[in-house]
């Protein structure tokens, strides 16, 4: 099936293929709610010294991520995924998490309320045709000097791959902290990048994740005009 004639991605993540990728990886996301020490997010929101009291994951799977970063700065936690199944067993093992199935063009929450907003590794695997739609609705719901933290593919240039997990879907690698730098309003905070095993091995740039923090700030968007020659009086 072609790019141009497939059924949406997202449609298929909703339908199926978001619960077959929260089964596959269950056992890895047990691992890291007792391990918190290796997820480079939290690492980089510590590095920087955030301290956030209104956190949106998007692609939060299970919500194990959020509830170490509710309990380390006793922050109000929502998050959205296209799994049922984690969401709801989201729900019956973090009860204080907010989680909702959603997806990341369509975000149920009022404008400007969430100093952090976290996209967890989802980006690869969204339509091409929504990534506006995504970048706005992120900066419609994140407030005025708040954050947005992106984990995902690193590669040296934009490409796609074919998704070996359902035939005709693809993962599509790219630096997605440019999709909101275009923007004078945002800055880059901090950027990690790093292996997908983990490792520092860059050896190997189809592997290669980063973990990037903006920060939105529309005040200095735009300065006076450096041009303009003013005249004395």
């Amino acid at each position: 099936m072609s790019k141009s004639n497939q059924t949406k991605q997202k449609q298929i993540f909703r339908n199926s293929e978001g619960n077959q990728w929260y089964q596959r990886n269950k056992s890895k996301l047990e691992s890291a709610v007792c391990d918190e020490g290796n997820d480079q997010v939290l690492a980089s929101v510590k590095a920087l010294r955030l301290q956030p009291h209104s956190i949106l994951e998007i692609g939060c799977s299970n919500g194990w991520r959020l509830e170490n970063l509710r309990q380390l700065y006793n922050a109000k936690c929502y998050g959205i995924d296209p799994s049922a199944i984690a969401i709801q067993e989201g729900k019956t093992l973090f009860k204080k998490l907010c989680l909702e199935k959603g997806e990341a063009d369509s975000l149920p929450f009022e404008n400007d309320k969430f100093d952090l907003v976290i996209f967890g590794f989802c980006l690869y695997l969204c339509d091409r045709d929504d990534i506006f739609k995504i970048a706005f609705e992120a900066d419609r719901v994140l407030q005025e000097k708040g954050h947005i933290v992106i984990l995902d593919f690193h590669p040296p240039f934009p490409y796609s791959n074919e998704y070996k997990h359902y035939p005709g879907l693809f993962s599509y690698k790219m630096n997605y902290a440019n999709i909101f730098l275009w923007n004078p309003a945002y800055f880059m905070a901090s950027q990690i990048i790093f292996n997908h095993s983990g490792t520092t091995d860059m050896n190997e740039p189809d592997d290669r994740l980063s973990v990037s923090i903006l920060y939105k700030c529309g005040q200095l968007a735009y300065p006076e005009n450096p041009f303009i020659v003013k005249k004395k009086e």
